[in-house]
């Protein structure tokens, strides 16, 4: 133990690990971030609501604060590079969005202001038309 690096990333409890995860229950002492969260899900959920009557759209879904939601694609070849073109476009516009096969995640931060989810839901819609568009291209 005397040559050894004791503070390292593994089992040995990383200080600045530990400070963070102190601070972050100092702030669920301090702060109904519970309430806060399921709020600003609610806020999302109906900035995202307009996407159910998009026609490629299936299955908008969400637990607490991820949402979720299926692109239906005719063409198999489409389907197969959807993810990619998501990801690059939404790139394009300022999001980091995790689309899976067709499936599109968001999984936003705690921190976004009302204005901002909203401002995120617009932008995913951006994204969906624009990688559909090029899709046709």
């Amino acid at each position: 133990t005397t040559r050894g690096f004791l503070h390292s990333h593994s089992y040995t409890g990383n200080p600045l690990a530990c400070r963070a995860a102190l601070a972050t229950l100092d702030l669920f002492a301090s702060d109904n971030v519970l309430a806060e969260n399921a709020r600003k899900s609610a806020v999302l959920r109906a900035a995202l609501e307009p996407l159910r009557a998009h026609p490629h759209v299936r299955h908008l879904r969400q637990c607490g604060t991820l949402f979720a939601f299926d692109v239906a694609i005719d063409e198999r070849q489409a389907a197969r590079t959807f993810s990619r073109r998501f990801f690059d476009h939404a790139l394009q516009r300022e999001l980091l969005l995790r689309p899976i096969g067709t499936t599109v995640y968001l999984m936003p931060p705690y921190i976004l202001s009302d204005d901002e989810l909203a401002w995120l839901a617009a932008r995913t819609r951006d994204t969906l038309d624009a990688t559909l568009a090029d899709e046709v291209h």
